[in-house]
């Protein structure tokens, strides 16, 4: 595989915490969204979520969930407000609800409603072939975010370095709990990112393994990062090893909420080392009260302002002398490459930050006051 290809692949009281868990995720973690668009980022970013500004180019973003904070808190505000700013007029932001089905009909409604530039988050690489395909003959750029779809003509791609994402989050795992029993929670093998996330952490994981020193007694793919999912497998690896587990290497917030609850219901929180990725607020406050480790964090705002800027180009028929990725269709395509860094309680985890630098330098995404600094 090209290395440019592997870039495409990175203290409440227990009671109340409960309480989320037992919410419906989606109901959940869509109030969450909500607050931090709305409430931390400002109305007026907020508001760029909605779109239809602008006067130029009429261009769409889709992506696949609004059950992670960052699609409608970060990825699709900023590409708005950065689309805009271009002279670009963008629709409003379209989730997917994780259905392949329905994202292609969004891709093609969008065809039909004369966009002449579309952002594509997929739900999965593979199945969204069809949809570049279907934008490319109708002669629209498409710029692929966050996931990259293999195989086919892309204008631009937008993401992070996967591989290594998972090494980061692999290290930091490996210097708190460098022996014992591990699970491992993977996202959405449809995505490319969870593939590449993965490999990175068990590229870090690999000799501690081969040398016995950690054991994977459970290592699963969780259709749509599903915390729900994510919570069974570490349920039925801590019954497995009669409650022997040193660490839990989970890919995403959205599945270390299950995770945690898991544990705490066997009376070990704090005692299970557990990872996850993007450091929502909620996220925050579990790492602050013991009860999570490390989050990897993604410059999101960015993510969504260089995919504005990549379609941009595309329309523009500007030249490109940056980085390229190669997704397997023959061409090297416009790539930004979005950084990446671990968020910890003090810092001290490998290539991490603390809690509190996080927050001050991230105003935009959440406040102290939200994660209880």
């Amino acid at each position: 595989m090209s290395p440019n290809r592997r870039f495409g692949l990175l203290s409440g009281a227990s009671g109340r915490l409960d309480d989320k868990f037992v919410m419906s995720r989606r109901r959940a973690l869509g109030l969450a969204a909500g607050a931090t668009a709305a409430a931390v980022a400002g109305p007026a970013l907020a508001a760029c979520a909605q779109g239809g500004g602008g006067g130029g180019y009429k261009v769409a973003m889709i992506v696949p969930t609004y059950d992670a904070v960052r699609w409608k808190a970060a990825d699709g505000p900023f590409f708005v407000k950065q689309a805009e700013s271009l002279g670009m007029s963008p629709m409003p932001i379209q989730s997917s609800n994780n259905d392949v089905d329905l994202q292609l009909k969004q891709v093609e409604n969008a065809l039909n409603q004369g966009i002449e530039g579309l952002v594509l988050a997929p739900v999965n690489v593979d199945a969204a072939k069809a949809s570049v395909q279907m934008a490319n003959a109708a002669g629209v750029p498409v710029v692929a975010h966050n996931y990259v779809v293999p195989d086919v003509k892309l204008a631009g791609v937008s993401a992070r370095d996967g591989v290594a994402l998972g090494v980061m989050l692999g290290k930091a795992m490996i210097a708190v709990a460098p022996e014992g029993n591990y699970v491992i929670a993977k996202g959405e093998e449809g995505t490319d990112m969870a593939q590449l996330k993965a490999e990175g952490g068990m590229n870090v994981l690999r000799p501690s393994i081969d040398s016995g020193a950690i054991k994977v007694v459970s290592d699963q793919w969780n259709r749509a990062w599903s915390g729900e999912l994510a919570q069974k497998q570490v349920e039925q690896a801590l019954t497995l090893t009669r409650n022997q587990l040193a660490g839990v290497l989970s890919y995403c917030d959205c599945m270390t909420y299950g995770i945690v609850q898991a544990i705490r219901t066997q009376g070990l929180a704090g005692r299970v080392i557990v990872s996850g990725e993007d450091c929502e607020p909620e996220m925050l406050k579990l790492i602050l009260s013991g009860d999570a480790h490390v989050s990897a964090w993604t410059a999101f705002d960015q993510m969504g302002k260089n995919s504005a800027t990549l379609l941009h180009n595309a329309l523009e028929g500007k030249s490109w002398d940056g980085d390229t990725y190669d997704n397997g269709s023959g061409e090297r395509i416009p790539f930004f490459k979005t950084p990446l860094k671990n968020v910890s309680k003090d810092g001290s985890l490998p290539d991490s930050i603390s809690v509190e630098q996080f927050v001050n330098e991230n105003p935009w995404w959440t406040t102290p006051a939200a994660v209880g600094l």
